[in-house]
């Protein structure tokens, strides 16, 4: 971090940092059911995360076990769809999980004014395509969809 590192502690996210005027929060968590070791990032305000965001990754961490359930079947399809997934490799509910490593979570902006949610990409490296990372995507803590980047 450089000379003008801006640093917040909050009881959600922990400890983050800030360069400058940068409205963006660096820093690392944990979230049971979904991993350890996520690089965090938070396109908040020169001031920190917003209420909303805030609320939006309490409600992620709240309900992590549920968003991994309702993302398993979601990701296995996808894994295989994409073709990713080498031949003889057993890839499925029971094994999933074994394959993904948490890499970051993203806390999008929020998506203008009056909106009450806010989305949070949770993304993990697969061990078979290393440039691509498979994201679950999260709205106000409820899962929404599989993607990769």
């Amino acid at each position: 971090m450089g000379l003008f590192t801006r640093r917040l502690q909050t009881v959600v996210f922990g400890a983050l940092c800030a360069e400058g005027q940068s409205k963006v929060w660096e820093g690392e968590i944990g979230i049971p059911h979904l991993g350890d070791g996520f690089a965090l990032r938070v396109h908040g305000t020169r001031d920190g995360p917003t209420p909303t965001q805030t609320e939006a990754f309490a409600r992620l961490a709240a309900n992590a076990r549920q968003v991994r359930d309702e993302a398993t079947p979601a990701l296995v399809a996808f894994l295989l769809e994409c073709g990713v997934v080498p031949p003889g490799v057993r890839l499925d509910a029971s094994t999933l999980w074994g394959f993904l490593t948490p890499c970051f979570i993203e806390v999008h902006p929020d998506p203008g004014l009056g909106a009450a949610e806010s989305t949070c990409s949770v993304g993990y490296e697969i061990p078979w395509e290393p440039s691509q990372l498979v994201h679950i995507n999260a709205t106000h803590g409820a899962f929404t969809d599989v993607h990769s980047e």
